[in-house]
This record gives C-alpha cells, sequence and structure tokens, in this order.
C-alpha cells in the first residue's frame, strides 16, 4: 500500500520519477553499445514452461506490427511538447513502467533487422483456426493478419521520432515457492510481450491519425532497442549489463519495444551517466507512485498469492446472494445485448452504431486497441496435447501454477472455481447448440486504471478505450494461460469480449472474486470496485477451487445509491434486489444501458457507474479506514457515500485528463469533436438528486422474452420487459414459494420450437476503407 496520494501527478510522467533523474548535455557514444540477438520464444527442452504458450501471441503482435497509414490525416495538436505528453500518457494508461521519447540517430537501424521465426508456424495456425464470433469485422480483421503474415515489413522509411517503452521485470521466482514451475527463467519473455502489446497498439494509433509509424520489439525490429532506450532518456551505457545499458530505479531488470514514426514530437535528453533517484522521495514515494520497496513487482509477495491480500477476506461456502442453480436458464449467446443490437432489435438506430464495431471504432485509441484484440480470437482455442504430465496431474498444485503463472503475466485478481453447466450459453454465436465439456474454470481480473477513471466523466472519448485497453490485457493473458493448459494436455478455451460462451459474473462470484453490487451484472471487488473488466478461462484441467467471498457489500449496496443516482441512462435500479433467471441481484435495465453505451452522445461507451462508485479506491494508505468501516459497518453506507462526494471522488480530476477528444468521420479520419454540435460529457455529481425507485420505470427480458439464435431481427418488446420486471420477486420470497412447492413461474426455461428459418445473404464485395470502415456490397 501507497502512503502517499498522486492525484496531483499527470499521466505522462509514468509510475516511476524518471522526470527527477539528472539530464547530459550530449548525446553519448551509442555505438558503444552491443546489438542484442533476439529473444526466443521456443523451450524446446522445457515442454512446461510458460514460454512456448508465450509464443504464437508473441508472432501475433510482431506479424502488425506495422500496417497501412490511413489517408485521412488527423486534425490533431501540431505542438510537438502536446504530442509527446499524450502520447507518453497513452503508453502509461497502457501500463507501460517507463517511455521515452528520443530522435532515431543513425547507430540504431539494424543492418540485420531481427524477424520472428515463428510467424511462419502462426500463420499455418491460422489456417484451420475456426471463430466463433458475432464480433462485427472479425473476418476483415482476421484478412488483415493474414495478408500481414504473407508480406513481410518492407524496409523502414524515414522515422525520425522514436518513443521508447521499458518494462521492468518481477522479482525471479523461487523455485520452492508454489507454483513456479511454470514461470522460471521466463522474465525477457514476459516483459517483452508486453511491451510488444503497448508498442503494437501505439504505432497503429500513430497511423490512424494518418502518419507513418512501426513497433519493434524483443522478437522482431528494424533497429537497436537498446541504443533508442538511451537515446531516449531511458537507461546509461552500462558495459558490465547484459545488454550494455542499465536504467537508474530497476538496473538491467527489464525489456524494451519501441515505435519509430515520422509524427513529430519533443525528444527527451539523454540521462546524465551518474543518473540516479532522489534519496529520500524515492525512498518514501513521495511524488510519484512507485518507491524503492516497490521498484520490483513482488518483491514482498509470492506470485500465488497476488497483488491484493485476499488472504485477509472472508470466505464462505455459498455466494452472498442466491443462486437457484436448478432452474436458472440457460440462453443463446443471441440473447447478448449487443449481439442484440446488431442484429437490429433495438432499431435503427441503435444498429447502425452497433454494425461493424462502430461504437467501438469511433475514438481512435479503442480502434488502435482493436486490431490486436481481433487477430488474438483464434488462438483462443485449439487441440491440446496427447499426453498429460506426472506434474500436472495434481488438483492443488496446478491451481498453484495457473495463480502464479497469471499474476506473473499481469492479471490483477486471479479465482478459480466450478464451471457448472448453467453458466454456459445454451447456443453459440451462429445458432449451434453449446455441449458444456470444461467444468473448471479460471476467472481473471483487469483494473481499468485509477489514474485515467479520475480524469473522466466516465462517458465521455475515453471510456470504450478504456474497456477494450483491459479485454485486450485479458485476451493475451488468458490467451497465454489456455494455451500452456493445452500444452499439458487438458482442453482450455479463453472466453473474450470478441469470442466468449459462458457467462462471466456466476464465475466470479462462484471463484471468489467479488460479490454482486447494486450496478446488476457487475460484479464488485473490494480492491478494485467495480472498476474491472473480466475473463475466464475454461478447462478440464483440474484445479483445487477458491471459496466465495464475504465482505459486507451487500448490506453496504442497499444503503448506497449513488452508482444509479448518477447513471447517465437511468438503468441502475434504486429499489432492491429480486431473482431472474434463477440469480438474486440488483437487476439493471440493460436495454437502456446497452443502448445508451451504443449510442452515447458526447462520447464513446460508458462507465459512469464504475467512476463514481464510493469503492472506486486509489490504493492509499488515508482511504483503510474507509475500506475498513465499509467492510466492516456496512450499515454506515449513507453516511460513507455521502463523505465520498464531500470529498469530491466521482468528480474530474484535470490532472488526469490526458485523451485528445478525436472522433471518426464517414471517410475514416479522426478528427476533433465540434463540441457546438456535440459537447463533450463533463459531468459533475449530482449530490441533490433524491432518486426513488417508484419513479423508475426499468425493463428487463428473462429467457421467456429472449430470442431465438437465428440472425433476423426479433424486435424487443418493452412493454413486456417492464411487466417481466414488475413481477419480478425477492429472494425471500422465492425460497418460500420453493418451500411450499408453488415452483410454478420460478424457472425461466429456453426452448426452441421448430426448426430455423434459412436466411440467405450473398456478400458480392467487402472493401476495407480508411479508418476500419468497411463498404459492403450485397
Amino acid at each position: 500500500m501507497r502512503f502517499f496520494s498522486t492525484r496531483d501527478r499527470p499521466v505522462h510522467l509514468g509510475p516511476f520519477p524518471l522526470e527527477r533523474l539528472a539530464r547530459a548535455d550530449a548525446m553519448p557514444n551509442l555505438a558503444a553499445i552491443p546489438l542484442t540477438p533476439p529473444v526466443s520464444f521456443r523451450r524446446d527442452d522445457a515442454p512446461a514452461s510458460i514460454v512456448n504458450a508465450m509464443r504464437d501471441y508473441q508472432a501475433t503482435l510482431d506479424a502488425i506490427r506495422t500496417g497501412p497509414v490511413n489517408p485521412e490525416r488527423s486534425r490533431c495538436p501540431d505542438d510537438p511538447a502536446e504530442r509527446a505528453r499524450h502520447l507518453k500518457a497513452f503508453a502509461t494508461f497502457s501500463d507501460a513502467g517507463m517511455v521515452g521519447i528520443g530522435p532515431v540517430p543513425p547507430e540504431a537501424p539494424r543492418d540485420d533487422p531481427l524477424v520472428n521465426p515463428d510467424i511462419d508456424a502462426l500463420a499455418e495456425t491460422l489456417r484451420t483456426a475456426e471463430t466463433k464470433t458475432l464480433a462485427a469485422g472479425i473476418d476483415l480483421i482476421m484478412a488483415d493478419l493474414r495478408d500481414s503474415m504473407a508480406a513481410p515489413p518492407a524496409p523502414m522509411g524515414r522515422h525520425d521520432h522514436a518513443l521508447v517503452v521499458l518494462c521492468e521485470h518481477p522479482r525471479d521466482p523461487d523455485p520452492a515457492e508454489p507454483g513456479a514451475a511454470w514461470i522460471a527463467d521466463a522474465q525477457a519473455q514476459r516483459a517483452g510481450l508486453r511491451a510488444a502489446e503497448t508498442a503494437v497498439v501505439l504505432a497503429n494509433y500513430i497511423r490512424l491519425l494518418g502518419h507513418d509509424a512501426r513497433a519493434h520489439t524483443v522478437s522482431a525490429s528494424d533497429v537497436s532497442l537498446e541504443r533508442l532506450a538511451v537515446a531516449a532518456g531511458l537507461a546509461t551505457i552500462a558495459p558490465d549489463a547484459p545488454c550494455g545499458i542499465a536504467n537508474p530505479f530497476v538496473g538491467a531488470r527489464f525489456s524494451l519495444a519501441a515505435v519509430t514514426t515520422t509524427f513529430a514530437m519533443t525528444h527527451d535528453a539523454p540521462l546524465a551517466p551518474d543518473a540516479a533517484p532522489p534519496r529520500i522521495a524515492w525512498r518514501l514515494g513521495w511524488g510519484s507512485e512507485r518507491r524503492a520497496a516497490s521498484a520490483t513487482p513482488y518483491a514482498k509477495r509470492r506470485f500465488v498469492d497476488g497483488p491484493h491480500p485476499f488472504e485477509t477476506l472472508r470466505r464462505v461456502d455459498e455466494p452472498t446472494t442466491f443462486i437457484d442453480e436448478a432452474r436458472v436458464a440457460r440462453v443463446p449467446k443471441r440473447t447478448d445485448m449487443f449481439a442484440r443490437a446488431q442484429f437490429g432489435d433495438m432499431g435503427r438506430a441503435v444498429q447502425e452504431n452497433a454494425t461493424g464495431g462502430y461504437f467501438a471504432r469511433k475514438a481512435a485509441p479503442s480502434t488502435a486497441q482493436r486490431r490486436p484484440l481481433g487477430a488474438f480470437v483464434p488462438l483462443q482455442d485449439g487441440p491440446h496435447a496427447d499426453a498429460v504430465p506426472p506434474e500436472a496431474r495434481d488438483p492443488r498444485a496446478n491451481a498453484d501454477c495457473i495463480k502464479a503463472a497469471a499474476y506473473f503475466l499481469g492479471a490483477d485478481a486471479v479465482g478459480l472455481s466450478r464451471c457448472p453447466d448453467w453458466a454456459w450459453y445454451s447456443h453459440d454465436a451462429r445458432g449451434d447448440p453449446i455441449e458444456p465439456v470444461q467444468d473448471h474454470a479460471v476467472s481473471i481480473i483487469i483494473d481499468q486504471g485509477f489514474d485515467t477513471t479520475e480524469g473522466t466523466s466516465g462517458d465521455d472519448w475515453i471510456a470504450v478505450a478504456q474497456s477494450m485497453r483491459a479485454y485486450l490485457r485479458f485476451s493475451l493473458i488468458g490467451g497465454v494461460l489456455a494455451r500452456q493448459i493445452r500444452n499439458l494436455g487438458y482442453a482450455a478455451t479463453a472466453h473474450t469480449s470478441m469470442a466468449g460462451e459462458v457467462l462471466q459474473p456466476p464465475l466470479l462470484l462462484l471463484s471468489g472474486l467479488g460479490e454482486v453490487s447494486r450496478i446488476g451484472e457487475v460484479i464488485l471487488n473490494p480492491f478494485l470496485g467495480p472498476r474491472l473488466k473480466s475473463g475466464v478461462v475454461t478447462t478440464t484441467m483440474p484445479m483445487a477451487h477458491d471459496k466465495p467471498i464475504d465482505f459486507g457489500i451487500q448490506r453496504f449496496c442497499e444503503g448506497c445509491n449513488k452508482c444509479a443516482r448518477e447513471c447517465p441512462a437511468g438503468a441502475i435500479t434504486a429499489g432492491p434486489k429480486t431473482m431472474f433467471n434463477g440469480y438474486e441481484i440488483w437487476k439493471s435495465d440493460s436495454q437502456k444501458c446497452t443502448t445508451y453505451r451504443v449510442t452515447t452522445p458526447g462520447g464513446a461507451m460508458c462507465g459512469r457507474c464504475m467512476k463514481t462508485c464510493p469503492w472506486n479506491l486509489e490504493g492509499v494508505f488515508r482511504e483503510a479506514p474507509f475500506r475498513w468501516a465499509a467492510m466492516n459497518a456496512p450499515a454506515l453506507a449513507p453516511a460513507l457515500a455521502r463523505l465520498d462526494d464531500a470529498v469530491g471522488n466521482g468528480e474530474i480530476n484535470p490532472v488526469k485528463t490526458w485523451w485528445w477528444n478525436l472522433k471518426v468521420d464517414d471517410r475514416g479520419g479522426y478528427h476533433p469533436v465540434d463540441e457546438a454540435e456535440e459537447p463533450v460529457n463533463r459531468r459533475s455529481l449530482s449530490k441533490g438528486l433524491d432518486l426513488r425507485h417508484e419513479d423508475q420505470t426499468l425493463a428487463v427480458y428473462p429467457a421467456t422474452l429472449a430470442p431465438h439464435p437465428w440472425p433476423f431481427p426479433a424486435p424487443m418488446d418493452r412493454e413486456a420487459g417492464i411487466a417481466a420486471y414488475r413481477a419480478m420477486i425477492s429472494a425471500d420470497e422465492y425460497r418460500d414459494r420453493l418451500a411450499r412447492g408453488e415452483t410454478d413461474g420460478l424457472a425461466h426455461e429456453y426452448r426452441i420450437d421448430g426448426d430455423a428459418p434459412v436466411v440467405a445473404v450473398r456478400v458480392a464485395k467487402a472493401e476495407p476503407m480508411a479508418g476500419g470502415v468497411v463498404k459492403y456490397e450485397l
């Protein structure tokens, strides 16, 4: 836990106090830095190493490190200093440890560019991969990936500017600690993969703005990353270090990636040869998120335990909200609200914003993130090894290895549980029945980032990128973990935002990662609040399970209405919990929520409930009394919510507002929003609003109102949805009826009667256009 807040620290400065280091007046002799060989992602002598599971993901990022430049150049700021701050903040938002910007000196380009040899094997994997998804534009993303692999990068053009990303290594795993077997000797690959993710997204972003850019990684690069790092002020020459350079904060324990570009930015000065951290401030952590004691992740915790003290929570045998497992309705993927939006169930305006993933392409940062997110889809599943090694048969050891590996890769919270049949959709995105065959679940939570959440209203132009960043991170971590399990002889599938076949909230409950909150389908975590996105890996690998948790949030949410009060769509109930499809839940109006998120005026998507919840905490020491009171005296919730309002939590912190308000136009270019026509959402708290449940009109769509999983519109009957909401009953009344044997109407069984009508549409031509826009001829 940190002692000092960094609410006044601009995001572009990053978590380490780089700005306090002494700088040199002249460029050092970069030619003295040796050229390093590529980092290999093959461990043929160690089949159980997590390195082997990273291989296809690193190859995918290397395959898309270049790409077409948007011909519609953005009208973004011309000031090179503002550009530098903006891109540094974007990299920090993507969890880069440190970021520097410098020139591309003559000594940087390599005469022998590094080429990832695993791209050829990846191409063969993609030829046989099958994707089951409703994600808009996935076919074009796959075509883009295949084209990228078929055509090796052309020689790098004249790039005068370089943005360098440094990803620090956590401590080396102790061979004797639980879960260390998979992650031994994998530091360079782990940090290289994470740095590559950030560099590929940033390069794609700059190209979307209309400027040439190319990412360079530890396995595929046209430049010396070490020489660029020294030129960009991230390291000094250190002949005794393995790679010839060192950083004042983390020594030689880091991996690099870079973006070279024509996009003009102000350069950082090189570090002075004797640059060193300020002694007192660095020890105390004053003025920066990281301090001496936290410079190395997991220095004082086992990997298997994760970054947050879950061991301090109270575990219970059943979730704190009732689940009538015998009557939970399995519904088809077709009922997912974003799928219904694409099909046209909510009307033409919503469909137009959902089709082609427009709501995700609306802002440039999320469009940049979407390319690798889509490219990872075919890697989510695949064949598994024929044999299971003896060391992968013990459930306790497997659980430890899974958790340690997930945390090593960068997960924020991990929980293990059974994966019951009722947690699976009944039919996939194409309408084919799903047969649940993987009975264990690994649930993973990704923090959406406190700093950027501080700077947003929750529904402005960065909201969609906050979601996409977390979805991308899970796709990477969960995908590598699923591949690792398959390498050990078990079936395993990663379920992501682009392609998933399980309902994640109940699995988060079962695995002890949180409890049901007033926000509805959002599971609230005691350390991250609702500021999270999740993903699940299902598998047949036997593992020890975690128990659900009870940290008092049921009573707290009963007394705190802040999320319902602040919801711009009016979708969150101010009333009590009720039973829905077999679950006890504060049921939100998902039609209102989805409609607003897809069509948001003045922004892209929405996470205002996440932004304004009193549990959205920074994680500093002074918040400990609030956390203790909220957990141990939840009846104080109304007073704590008023206190949260009084200190301004949930308001916009302009120090943290780093992004540009750019919106895609009809030609695929990204240009500043015209605030005269579309004012950007800059909401203050509605402290004076007394929201009453009896004044709300909410609708729900239980299984009986769900559409068939066939590809044609099924207009939503909102009046029936309102009636269904009013007919919901409390868990106590539900149990009473069960005890009396009155089960009629309690179960909402989903049934498909008759054969699906045949609807045939022939696509004559699909033409990619600038900015990810696609022109179809039917």
